[in-house]
């Protein structure tokens, strides 16, 4: 029976027979595993993961974790860059099937994990934890364009526990006068997650320089704040600058300055008519894509009020 699973799992190696004989390895049972894990620590210097990936789907169905923990925890470094990305899909593919699991065995490997190098599937797995000791490395995670999803989603889960760890990342300066586009966008991301997750109004002073920031994007999330979170005294200078953000804005930019001052044109409205009625109308031609713009808030705005769908332009 042994040799017949030993068989079985032999059909994984196949790419275009594998998926279909995962079912048939999962029903070999317990006798599949010892062939399960001599395909899992294979190496592969030609970089091939799927057969691999499928040991660690069969392993996780079968309930061997313990096979999956033995091999991230003998991971090695590779010299050959193909190999590495092998394995690292292999990696996260062992992660990820370690997240159902709670026990600190689990957790501290994943935590050794990180540590040494950031994963998509390692920040995902630790995510599923819900545990403050990993927010560390899901605020450096969001410098990764990998990870960044996978810690967006751990950070969400983690709630209010993550708003000082998220402040700390939107308003660390950079060391250098060109900031790093990883950098920047590590913080746009703490940014944005403050805006969609709201912050104590008593935290805003923190936050209240980065309204003047030189990147138009944090100064966007940081007007949205302060519309959610300020006192009221210092929300029309908030939409001021957002109005004045628009006639540069890229599209996804304008969109996000757009819902905005929808979402709060209780606090946006005066300032809004006023740029609607005052502007001169020699001023109209060169302002034309932010009336536009205002216009179509406006739009929205009385549709949401009314409980309509607004007519676009």
């Amino acid at each position: 029976m042994a040799n017949r699973a030993a068989d079985v799992v032999d059909k994984l190696r196949s790419l275009e027979e594998g998926h279909r004989a995962l079912v048939e390895v999962i029903a070999c049972g317990s006798r599949a595993v010892p062939a399960l894990r001599a395909l899992l620590f294979q190496r592969e210097p030609d970089g091939l993961f799927q057969p691999r990936c499928l040991a660690v789907a069969a392993l996780a169905a079968l309930k061997a974790h313990d096979v999956l923990i033995e091999y991230l925890s003998t991971l090695r470094a590779r010299a050959d860059p193909v190999e590495q990305v092998g394995d690292d899909a292999v990696i996260n593919a062992a992660a990820r099937a370690l997240s159902g699991r709670r026990d600190e065995r689990a957790f501290e490997l994943l935590l050794s994990l990180a540590e040494a190098r950031l994963r998509p599937g390692v920040i995902e797995a630790l995510g599923a934890f819900r545990r403050a000791e990993a927010l560390p490395y899901f605020a450096a995670a969001l410098a990764d364009d990998d990870c960044r999803l996978a810690a967006e989603a751990a950070l969400k889960n983690l709630g209010v526990a993550a708003t000082q760890a998220l402040m700390t990342v939107a308003t660390f300066p950079a060391a250098e006068e060109h900031e790093s586009d990883s950098r920047l966008r590590q913080r746009r991301s703490a940014l944005r997650l403050l805006a969609e997750t709201g912050i104590d109004p008593q935290a805003w002073p923190v936050l209240r320089h980065m309204t003047a920031d030189r990147d138009p994007t944090l100064r966007v999330f940081a007007c949205r704040l302060c519309l959610a979170a300020a006192p009221q005294t210092e929300k029309a200078t908030a939409v001021r600058r957002l109005i004045a953000l628009i006639d540069d804005a890229d599209w996804l930019l304008l969109a996000e300055i757009e819902d905005c001052l929808t979402v709060y044109f209780g606090e946006a409205r005066e300032v809004i008519e006023r740029a609607l009625r005052d502007t001169a109308p020699d001023e109209r031609r060169l302002r034309k894509r932010t009336l536009l713009a205002l216009q179509r808030v406006e739009a929205h705005a009385q549709a949401r009020a009314s409980g309509r769908a607004p007519h676009r332009k």
